[in-house]
C-alpha cells in the first residue's frame, strides 16, 4: 500500500521530461521571435515568416529521429537542413550532427494563414509504421468499436449497468482517437473541436469511473475508495457543465489523466487482495492504460503518442472485455444456482400438500392390510389356515406393500435434485404427476381427463417437467375447490404441431383468471393465495424457458384458464 501511495505522490509532483523539441518559435519580421503557441493561427495572416524549432541535443547524442512537418511545402524558401519534400509535408532527419535550431523560411505571394504542424517519429517508427499507420489506426478503431457493439448488445440483453458504462466508454474512445489524429495534423484547434474533444474525454473518464464502481462493486467491497470515486464523478459532472459553458475543460488542465487511471489501477489491486477474480483482468486492463498515459505525459522511450494510444487503448478494450465476459459467466453461474435453489424451495413449499397426498395414497392400502390382519386372526382362531390360504394372504399383503412402496418412490424421485438429463415421453411425466395427486383430486371430486393425441420423446430433466405439470394441476385444484365449482374438471391434452413441437395444454373450468392480474402471474413472489409463496408459476416459467428451451403461456377460454406449454 505504501508503494502505491508514494507512486501517487510522485506522479503528482512529476514534471514532463525534456522532449526532443524543446520549443517552437515564429518571427514575422525576421528579428523578434515569439513562441509559436502564442501565435494566433486562426486569425493572423502573414506574407513571410521564419519558424524556429529548438531541439534538445542531449537526446540526439544517442538517438536519431524523423520530423514530419505538415506545411505549404511549395512556399518554403529554404531550410537550414536537408529534407524530403512529399508534397503535403516534409521529412527531416535529426541526429547528433543536427544544429540546435531548425529554421524554416516561408514566403507567401500574398498574406495567408500559416499552416504548420509537426509530428515526431523514432527510427523504428519511421521505417516500419509511418507508411502503414492508417492500417494501425483502422485496426484500433475496429477493435474498440466492436467492443462497443458487443458490450452494448450484452447490456440490452442483461440490463447490467457495467456493460452500458463500458460500451459508452468505448464509443467515447473512438471519438477521442479520431480527434487525436485529426488535431495532431492541424495548425490550430477551433472552438467546436476543443469543446467536442474535451467533452468526449471527460465523458470517457466519467464512464470509466462508473464502470469501475459497478464491476468491482466498490460500494460494498471498497467503501473508502468508493467515496473517492464518487468525488471524481461529481467533479467530472461539474467539468462537463464547465465545458458546455466556457468551451474547454478546467479539471483535467490540473489533474493528469494518468492520475485518474492510477486510482482505478489501485482499486483493482485492492480488489485482487480481497479475492475478486474478475479484478485480475480489470487491473491488467487499466495498468496498460496507465503505462501508456505515463509514457505519453513524460515522453518515456520517445514513442509517438498517436501510436501509443492506438496500440494501448485497443489492448485495454480486449483485456477489459475479458473482465466483463468473466463477470457475465459468474452472473450466469449465480443465476443458475439461484434457480436451482428456487426449484427446491418451490418443491419444499408444496411439501405439505405432498404429505397430504401420501396420506391419501396410503389410506386405502393400510385399510386393506388391516382387513387382511383381521381375516388372518379369525382364520387362526377357527383353525382354518392352510398353504393356499397363506399364499393368498401373502400375495394380497405384498400387493398392498408394493403399492405403498411405489408411492414413496414417486415422491422420493420428485424431491431429489436430479440434474441429469434423460430421454422420456412427455406422457410419462404427465402420468407421474397424476399418480402423485390423483387421490387428492378424488377426495375433492375433481375429474381429470387426459387426452394423449400424439406423444413426443424429449431429452430433458424429467423431475422438473413433473414439477411444472404438478404445479399447474395443483393450482387448478385449489381454484376449483376455492370457488366451489360444480362438476369440477381438469383437462390435460398433449399433441404436436407442424414444427414437431410438443403442445401440452392444462385447462380447467374454474371461470378463468382475473384480467387485471393475468399478465402478472408468472412474476416471482406474486400470489393470490393467503399462504402462497408466489414462486410456483415463476419457477414453472424458468424451468420451461431456461431448462427445457420451451414457452409457457396462459389465456382464458369460455370455461376457465388454459396453460399452454410448447417444447
Amino acid at each position: 500500500m505504501r508503494f502505491f501511495l508514494l507512486l501517487f505522490i510522485f506522479l503528482l509532483s512529476l514534471d514532463a521530461k525534456d522532449l526532443l523539441i524543446k520549443n517552437r518559435y515564429i518571427s514575422v519580421d525576421n528579428k523578434a521571435f515569439i513562441q509559436l503557441k502564442n501565435f494566433d493561427f486562426q486569425k493572423d495572416t502573414l506574407k513571410k515568416a521564419i519558424v524556429k524549432i529548438e531541439l534538445n541535443q542531449n537526446i540526439l547524442k544517442k538517438r536519431s529521429f524523423y520530423l514530419k512537418i505538415i506545411c505549404d511545402t511549395k512556399n518554403i524558401k529554404n531550410i537550414n537542413m536537408k529534407y524530403k519534400d512529399l508534397s503535403t509535408f516534409i521529412i527531416i532527419k535529426v541526429d547528433k550532427s543536427s544544429p540546435k535550431n531548425i529554421l524554416l523560411n516561408i514566403n507567401y505571394q500574398k498574406k495567408e494563414k500559416l499552416k504548420f504542424a509537426i509530428l515526431r517519429y523514432n527510427k523504428f517508427e519511421y521505417s516500419y509504421i509511418e507508411k502503414k499507420e492508417n492500417l494501425l489506426y483502422g485496426l484500433a478503431y475496429g477493435i474498440i468499436f466492436c467492443a462497443f457493439l458487443y458490450n452494448f448488445a450484452i447490456f440490452l440483453y442483461t440490463k447490467q449497468k457495467s456493460f452500458l458504462y463500458y460500451s459508452l466508454m468505448q464509443l467515447c474512445l473512438v471519438f477521442i482517437l479520431y480527434y487525436a489524429v485529426t488535431l495532431a495534423e492541424q495548425s490550430y484547434i477551433n472552438k467546436t473541436q476543443e469543446i467536442l474533444s474535451d467533452f468526449f474525454e471527460t465523458t470517457c473518464i466519467l464512464m470509466m469511473i462508473l464502470f469501475s464502481k459497478e464491476i468491482l462493486n466498490s460500494k460494498k467491497n471498497l467503501k473508502l475508495i468508493d467515496k473517492f470515486l464518487n468525488l471524481l464523478i461529481y467533479l467530472s459532472l461539474v467539468d462537463l457543465l464547465v465545458i458546455l459553458i466556457t468551451g474547454y475543460s478546467q479539471l483535467y488542465n490540473y489533474i493528469p489523466r494518468s492520475i485518474i487511471v492510477f486510482i482505478l489501477v489501485f482499486a483493482g489491486f485492492v480488489s485482487i487482495l480481497k479475492g475478486q477474480k474478475v479484478a485480475i483482468f480489470y487491473f491488467l486492463g487499466w495498468l496498460v492504460v496507465f503505462i501508456c498515459l505515463t509514457m505519453m505525459e513524460h515522453d518515456i522511450f520517445y514513442i509517438n503518442n498517436l501510436y501509443i494510444i492506438h496500440i494501448g487503448l485497443p489492448l485495454e478494450s480486449i483485456i477489459l472485455s475479458f473482465a466483463l465476459a468473466y463477470k457475465l459467466k459468474l452472473s450466469s453461474d449465480e443465476k443458475k444456482q439461484k434457480e436451482n435453489m428456487l426449484i427446491q424451495q418451490s418443491k419444499l413449499a408444496s411439501m405439505g400438500e405432498m404429505i397430504n397426498n401420501i396420506a391419501h395414497q396410503w389410506r386405502q392400502p393400510l385399510t386393506n392390510l388391516s382387513f387382511i390382519n383381521m381375516d388372518l386372526k379369525m382364520a387362526i382362531k377357527s383353525n382354518d389356515v392352510n398353504n393356499d390360504y397363506l399364499n393368498e394372504i401373502v400375495k394380497d399383503s405384498k400387493k398392498q406393500i408394493n403399492f405403498m412402496s411405489e408411492t414413496l418412490d414417486n415422491f422420493k424421485g420428485f424431491y431429489q435434485p436430479n440434474r441429469k438429463k434423460e430421454s422420456f415421453f412427455i406422457s410419462e411425466a404427465i402420468n407421474s404427476s397424476i399418480n402423485i395427486i390423483k387421490n387428492s383430486l378424488l377426495q375433492d371430486n375433481i375429474k381429470i381427463d387426459v387426452q394423449i393425441i400424439k406423444d413426443k420423446k424429449i431429452s430433458a430433466y424429467k423431475n422438473e417437467l413433473i414439477q411444472v405439470i404438478l404445479n399447474l394441476i395443483t393450482n387448478a385444484k385449489d381454484v376449483l375447490t376455492q370457488r366451489k365449482i360444480s362438476s369440477p374438471n381438469i383437462i390435460i391434452r398433449l399433441n404436436t404441431n407442424k414444427k414437431n413441437e410438443a403442445i401440452l395444454q392444462i385447462s380447467d373450468n374454474a371461470q378463468g383468471i382475473d384480467k387485471k392480474i393475468i399478465n402478472k402471474i408468472f412474476e416471482p413472489y406474486f400470489t393470490t393465495k393467503n399462504n402462497g409463496s408466489g414462486i410456483g408459476l415463476y419457477m414453472s416459467k424458468v424451468i420451461i424457458q431456461s431448462h427445457l428451451k420451451g414457452e409457457i403461456t396462459v389465456q382464458n377460454n369460455s370455461e376457465g384458464a388454459c396453460f399452454k406449454i410448447s417444447i
